[in-house]
């Protein structure tokens, strides 16, 4: 296995001081450009396998596809996804932010947001799951040049250290809340952040954050990675897809069939769970 000593990428001090006081940073030339592209192929090869049959304008998609085309934990059924999921150089980011020597892997995500695609409403992330206040982090790890024009993030500076907020249901199943206009924001306005290919954003589990409308003409293609520090407990009994499959229950380590630890890298990497969620959108059951 690798230690902390071994970290591919290094961070500057400045950085990690950026990131808790703002609850996101910006990582430049994670990724060269031939590593991307290899990536980036494997991830549209399973985005459009999920979505074959989904022959649907976006005009005639939910509220909350209209947002984005969601594909989760694509690492468990595609090999070519695998590598970006278990990425050394993004796991060994992840340990140094959160400042611990072990991170678990919670889910891998594309979140494609197709032309025309409505803005994601503001929310924080994980307030959607029963894991309490874990150190918890995000790669958003973008594949094409990422401005406000075509749905870039922004991220409300500061706002991790208010701690979980009012849920904003961004599935739209009911009426979402205003979380900007929340108190414990102090009026404090969303920063804009352009990136380019090869640059990660990195956003705190706490961190309020939304994405703008996608004016362009092309998708906007991003693939994230949601790292939690090791060594905590289950905290709530709400059903959630990661946890219910590894059957973690209230009081128990968050480990088991799907949450493996991914620094320090593992070697072997971990085989595929047996049980898979669903293909596409949000998984709120065990199983599909």
């Amino acid at each position: 296995m690798t230690t902390e000593s071994t970290y591919p990428t290094m961070l500057a001090p400045e950085t990690i001081q950026t990131f808790r006081e703002k609850g996101f940073v910006l990582t430049e030339n994670v990724f060269d450009t031939l590593e991307l592209a290899r990536h980036a192929s494997g991830v549209d090869r399973e985005v459009a396998n999920r979505t074959s049959t989904d022959k649907r304008n976006i005009h005639e998609k939910s509220i909350y596809e209209q947002s984005f085309i969601q594909c989760m934990r694509l690492w468990e059924t595609s090999p070519d996804v695998r590598p970006l999921t278990f990425h050394a150089g993004l796991a060994g980011i992840a340990a140094q932010l959160l400042d611990v020597s072990s991170v678990r892997l919670w889910q891998d995500q594309a979140l494609y947001k197709e032309p025309g695609g409505r803005q994601t409403d503001a929310h924080q992330d994980q307030t959607f799951w029963p894991i309490g206040e874990v150190p918890l982090v995000s790669a958003w790890i973008p594949f094409d040049p990422i401005q406000r024009s075509n749905g870039a993030m922004a991220y409300v500076p500061g706002s991790h250290k208010a701690g979980p907020l009012r849920p904003v249901d961004i599935t739209h199943s009911t009426e979402p809340h205003n979380i900007l206009a929340d108190p414990a924001l102090n009026g404090v306005s969303p920063e804009w952040v352009s990136v380019d290919p090869g640059s990660v954003v990195w956003h705190s589990g706490f961190t309020v954050h939304q994405a703008a409308a996608n004016e362009s003409d092309g998708a906007r293609r991003v693939f994230t990675v949601i790292y939690f520090a090791d060594g905590f407990r289950r905290m709530k009994d709400w059903p959630v897809f990661p946890l219910d499959r590894a059957r973690v229950s209230v009081g128990e380590l968050m480990q088991g069939e799907g949450l493996p630890v991914v620094w320090p890298v593992p070697d072997p990497l971990p085989e595929p769970p047996e049980l898979l969620g669903q293909s596409t959108g949000p998984q709120h059951v065990t199983g599909e």
